[in-house]
């Protein structure tokens, strides 16, 4: 990831003075959904607590999944290691991923945000099409099939991009894409990673949480990545898995809209 430049990070420089009143989570829930759907993401400034971060990320949507991010060696996923992370989206089935920071890496640790929200304007609708025919894998979330501390691997399909009535999703992980796509869809994919490139070297979004500050990201809709982190960083981020209903997903965008 070369030519890494903060541009256009902004986000909230708001947050409840009361986080444990219902009213504040509530509305600071409003101005996540609304900065989620402008920007794709939503950077909380104003630190909050761990168990206040929880609260306002149940009021988005059904947490699946909490998990501790921080260096452990024995584990195998590249989340626990100081290694660069790739470009890449969660499991597409979440909707919204939640971050928040306990403590930061001493030189960097910025997460580095790549908004596709316009993928539909860089593509014909015939190459829409075909990337809507490439299937990318994603983890099986049963842990009894997919674990690989315990050596399991199971994978399903998920398109690289879905189009729907107000929008067009993405899911990409470069290496979890599939096998044995044609020549056409391999020129796709050309023509994807290369809009990508594009996005990281001149929209590149960069933000480092301090203590106490959270990001929250359409999954969607946003590739999340950062660079190297110090072999024995003591960085600790918490990470929330957030799954929205359709009912709920309507009601989210008609609430950011507002």
């Amino acid at each position: 990831m070369n030519g890494r430049e903060s541009v256009g990070v902004s986000g909230l420089d708001t947050a409840p003075d009361n986080p444990g009143a219902g009213g504040d989570i509530g509305e600071l829930r409003v101005e996540i959904l609304a900065s989620l759907q402008k920007l794709g993401y939503a950077h909380i400034k104003t630190p909050l607590t761990a168990e206040d971060f929880d609260r306002t990320a149940q009021q988005l949507g059904d947490i699946t999944l909490r998990t501790n991010l921080t260096l452990t060696h024995n584990r195998s996923s590249i989340v626990y290691k100081p290694d660069e992370i790739t470009f890449h989206q969660d499991n597409p089935l979440m909707n919204i991923i939640g971050w928040y920071c306990v403590r930061q890496d001493e030189l960097d640790g910025s997460m580095l945000l790549i908004d596709a929200g316009d993928v539909a304007d860089y593509f014909t609708r015939r190459e829409l099409k075909i990337l809507s025919s490439i299937d990318v894998r994603y983890p099986d979330p049963d842990p009894d099939r997919h674990n690989p501390d315990r050596g399991l691997f199971a994978y399903l399909l998920w398109p690289l991009v879905t189009e729907k009535t107000a929008r067009t999703d993405v899911y990409y992980v470069p290496w979890l894409l599939a096998e044995g796509y044609d020549d056409e869809q391999q020129r796709a994919l050309e023509k994807f990673a290369a809009y990508l490139r594009v996005k990281e070297e001149s929209q590149l979004v960069a933000i480092r949480l301090s203590a106490g500050e959270s990001l929250f990201i359409d999954n969607n809709r946003v590739l999340h990545g950062r660079g190297p982190i110090q072999q024995d960083s003591k960085r600790f981020l918490k990470r929330v898995w957030i799954k929205q209903s359709e009912q709920s997903n309507a009601r989210a965008e008609g609430e950011g809209a507002r």
